[in-house]
């Protein structure tokens, strides 16, 4: 049995593929978060010096976040999407979390760094982190909300077509 419509389809306002750009594809976002995460990388590359002396995981971590900062905030401006910025919250919040931890507990290895809350660098690096963090829990907010209004504008065409044709 063929169905047939009864009725002209109204078009939807905004059709999936007309939506205004999201978030992740905003370029000047994109270019704050990568512009921060370049920052938190160059930040804790001027730090490694410092910590040469100190625990070897601690080293490691800051050599680490000096190259996963701007690795991520490059690949956040060539290639958008949930991943990398799903990558740009992470690093920035483990990076957060890290300085909260040896500032509030006495790490092996690290036991300078209790209390020393108002060291400039970890100020700047916490401000430069929380901007980066909170821009991508709102991009992914943003794209996770996207993605659901658009399922929904699909099941409710998909059903207003089931009706017409019954």
């Amino acid at each position: 049995m063929t169905r047939v419509r009864t009725r002209e389809q109204p078009a939807s306002q905004y059709p999936h593929h007309q939506y205004p750009p999201s978030q992740p594809a905003d370029a000047a976002i994109r270019a704050v978060a990568a512009i921060g995460l370049m920052a938190v990388g160059i930040i804790h590359a001027l730090e490694i010096q410092g910590q040469l002396s100190g625990a070897a995981w601690l080293t490691a971590g800051f050599c680490g976040l000096a190259i996963a900062g701007p690795v991520c905030g490059m690949w956040l401006l060539v290639r958008p999407g949930r991943l990398p910025w799903l990558a740009a919250g992470a690093i920035c919040l483990s990076a957060a979390l890290g300085y909260v931890l040896t500032r509030s507990v006495t790490m092996p290895g690290d036991p300078g760094d209790v209390g020393n809350w108002l060291e400039p660098l970890g100020v700047t690096a916490l401000i430069v982190e929380g901007i980066v963090v909170v821009l991508a829990v709102l991009v992914l907010i943003d794209e996770i909300a996207t993605a659901t209004v658009a399922e929904i504008a699909v099941e409710v065409e998909a059903i207003d077509d089931h009706r017409l044709v019954d």
